[in-house]
Formats: structure tokens, sequence, C-alpha cells
């Protein structure tokens, strides 16, 4: 399996990962080799599997009966509906019968893998990630031992981090091993993302590709012993090494020593206030605070951190949309087929080939209706060319469109890991 990178932060990755493009592993991320509709166009529940219509899917796969040699294929899907769900326990359930089937099928150890490092059982995890052709992600995990990850130090309750600016993207003061550094928050980056550099400098312990300073094909990855935001302690967390040096151009030329992703704060209730330009981290457990919120959006999570949910661009069909706060400067971009769709005129992308963090040309579109669930902005703009090659179908779903920072910055947005909502206030 390769790895599609964060479309947040997608024009970096691919740019610093060039010579080795797409390695860091997505853990569930399915292939067209391991997709039930790789050999034919999809009907019945995998059609509405891949248009994002979980719960009519989830109909079609559980009257699929035990007899038939579909069975396995259908418990595998019922195990990726509720992984995207983040209902775990029913999740392993539904993947460990349909594994028993047939061990044989990767793309169900896959989905295994992703719901066993989501529950923090990295050595379990780790023998799956060996079946899979993945050494080098099972070296990562291995490096924990059994010790739990994602460990809050004290007594756990809400947290506020000041943004030390929100525009163009939200940053953050943090310290890793006792070393502080800027980090900047995004939704669509995996696990924390520390330059190597400044890795090496907070001694953290790294898999062998990382320790001989390896630029190669092989990923590098880490172990961090403390993770620590202004009133929140966190032990033995994961991250990916990866050069950072071409994100000062969006933080205001200031060197970035990481990223904060989804697979870090998933283990929280964040909230990204970008009116009051603060992070508030609360416990899973934290009773729902639903009043107050102009819009509570449904999404699903698919994969190791891609966050999706239903939305529409003007008179375009209603389709999955990526929520990803880490494009910076822009609040919507899609594939052609989403502008065609919606009777958008697809731009011609003009500029350099490339910009300073590997932006691939782009050009504006005007947009007079966009929603994300009930929550509609009419009148803005959206920007064609830097949705990632891959990632429209790359995923198992079809993926429309990449929702970001512009169209999220006039307010404060939760995530409910638990209720799986997106809670929107002013």
């Amino acid at each position: 399996m390769r790895r599609l990178p964060g479309a947040a932060l997608a024009a970096f990755f691919l740019a610093a990962t060039a010579a080795q493009a797409g390695t860091a592993p997505v853990l569930a991320l399915p292939s067209a080799n391991h997709s039930p509709s790789a050999a034919a166009a999809p009907t019945g529940p995998d059609l509405l599997f891949e248009q994002g219509e979980f719960e009519q899917a989830r109909i079609g796969y559980e009257a699929v009966p035990k007899s038939s040699p579909k069975y396995e294929d259908a418990l595998r899907q019922l195990g990726a509906i509720a992984l995207a769900q983040n209902h775990l326990g029913e999740a392993e359930n539904l993947l460990t019968g349909a594994h028993a089937r047939n061990p044989a099928d990767l793309h169900c150890v896959g989905l295994l893998a992703e719901t066993l490092n989501r529950e923090g059982r990295f050595a379990d995890m780790a023998q799956l990630l060996k079946q899979l052709g993945r050494p080098e992600r099972a070296a990562e995990f291995a490096l924990f031992g059994k010790s739990v990850p994602y460990r809050v130090v004290g007594k756990p309750g809400a947290v506020t981090i000041e943004f030390q600016w929100t525009a163009p993207l939200p940053v953050v003061r943090a310290k890793v091993n006792g070393v502080e550094g800027l980090f900047l928050i995004d939704t669509g980056a995996p696990e924390i993302i520390l330059d190597p550099d400044f890795a090496r400098d907070a001694h953290v312990q790294a898999t062998a590709a990382a320790a001989a300073g390896s630029r190669g094909a092989a990923p590098s990855f880490g172990r961090v012993g403390q993770f620590v935001l202004p009133g929140l302690e966190t032990d033995d967390v994961p991250a990916l090494l990866l050069t950072t040096r071409g994100l000062s151009s969006v933080a205001r030329n200031k060197r970035i020593a990481g990223v904060i992703g989804t697979e870090f704060l998933s283990h929280f209730r964040p909230t990204l206030d970008y009116v009051h330009d603060r992070m508030i981290l609360e416990p899973l457990d934290t009773p729902s605070k639903g009043a107050g919120a102009i819009a509570e959006i449904p999404f699903w999570f698919v994969g190791d951190h891609f966050l999706l949910a239903r939305g529409r661009l003007d008179q375009g069909p209603k389709q999955l949309f990526l929520v990803d706060t880490g494009m910076a400067h822009t609040a919507f971009t899609a594939p052609d087929s989403t502008l065609r769709d919606a009777g958008v005129p697809v731009p011609a992308p003009q500029g350099p080939a490339r910009s300073a963090i590997g932006q691939p040309p782009s050009a504006p579109f005007p947009i007079a209706s966009l929603s994300l669930g009930s929550l509609t902005e009419k009148n803005i703009t959206g920007a064609y060319g830097p949705f990632p090659l891959g990632l429209e179908n790359g995923l198992g779903v079809h993926i429309g469109g990449i929702v970001s920072h512009g169209f999220f910055e006039p307010y404060a947005v939760t995530f409910d890991f638990v209720r799986m909502t997106i809670a929107i206030r002013k």
C-alpha cells in the first residue's frame, strides 16, 4: 500500500517526499488491487459505499447470507463502515471475523491494523503490518513495546492553547522532550510530524532509517517520549519524521518544528476557534455541548486521518468532501469532475510548475454556494489545481473536493470523535 499525502499539506508532502513519493503508509488505505470493485464497476452496496452512502450500504451488506461467496467481503465492508464511524469494538469484531474466513485478504488486514492503531494496541498492530509487507511501519510501533501510547499525564481536563497566529494557518507552541518549537495545526495531516533536525535536537527515539539519517526510500518514524502543549502533557506519541523547511512560507517565514495532525487530535475533542485565536482540547468523554451550534455535521473517519463529510458545490450532486483545515488561503478545491458536475467552467491554472512548497499551478473560480452538511457559505472563491492526484478515488470512496481553512475561519469548529459530528459555532 502507498500512502496518499494528507491534502491539507498535500503539496508540501509531495514536494518533501519527491524522492520517496508516498512512502509513509496509510494503514488502511484500499488499493485498486484490494477493492471489492477492482474487477468491475461497483454495483449494489459496493456502489453505495463508494458514494459515501454508508448506512444504505450497511443494509445491503447485512443482507448477504453466510452461505454466499461474497459473505467475507460483506463482513469486511461492514467492518470498514464501523471503522469510518469510529465504532472500534464493532469494527474489530467484524474485521476479525472476516480475517478468520480469509486471512489472505490484505484489505481486511489493513483495516484491522488501523482499528488496532486507534485502540492503541501497537504491538498487535505491528504483527499485522509485517503481514502487509510494511516492516518500516512495523518498526515504528515496535519502538513502543507494550507501553500505552498517548498517555495524558495528570488529571484530564479541558485546556485552552492560544494560537501564536491564526492566518495563514494556525500555529501553537509545543515542547518535544523539553525542546520548544512552533507547530502547525492541520486535520489533513496524519500523526505528529517532526522535522528530522528538530527531532534529533529533541533526542527523539527513531527507527533505523531515521537514526542513520536516511533521506532515501524508507520513511522514518519516531517515538516522542513527552509532547507538551500549554497545560497538557501527552507521553509516548508516534511521529513521522519529514522535513518541514518548505513550510516557512505558510508560517510567516518562521521555522516550523512540526505539524499536529488528526491522529493526535482524535484522542481529544478538539475545537479550532478561529474567532478567538485558540485551540481547546477536551477529554473524549466530556459531556456534549450541542447548545449554541449553528450546524452539526456528521463526519466519517477513513484510513488513518481522513475526515469526510457530505457537501455540495453550487447545484452539483451531494458527495463526500475531505475536511482539511490546513490549506492556507483556500476555502475549497476540487477535481475537474466536481466542477463540471456543478456547471462551473474549469479554469486554466497559471503560474510556475511548482511553488516553494511544491504547490502546483492553480486558478481561482467563483462559488455561488458551498455546503458542508447544513452549513452553507455563499459567494466565495475556490482554487482549481491543488487537489492531489489520486485522492478522488484512492480511498475506496469517491471524494469530490476539499473544504479547508478559508471556509472554517469565521467559526469555532469542534470535532467530536465520539458522536462523530463537527459542531460549528460563531
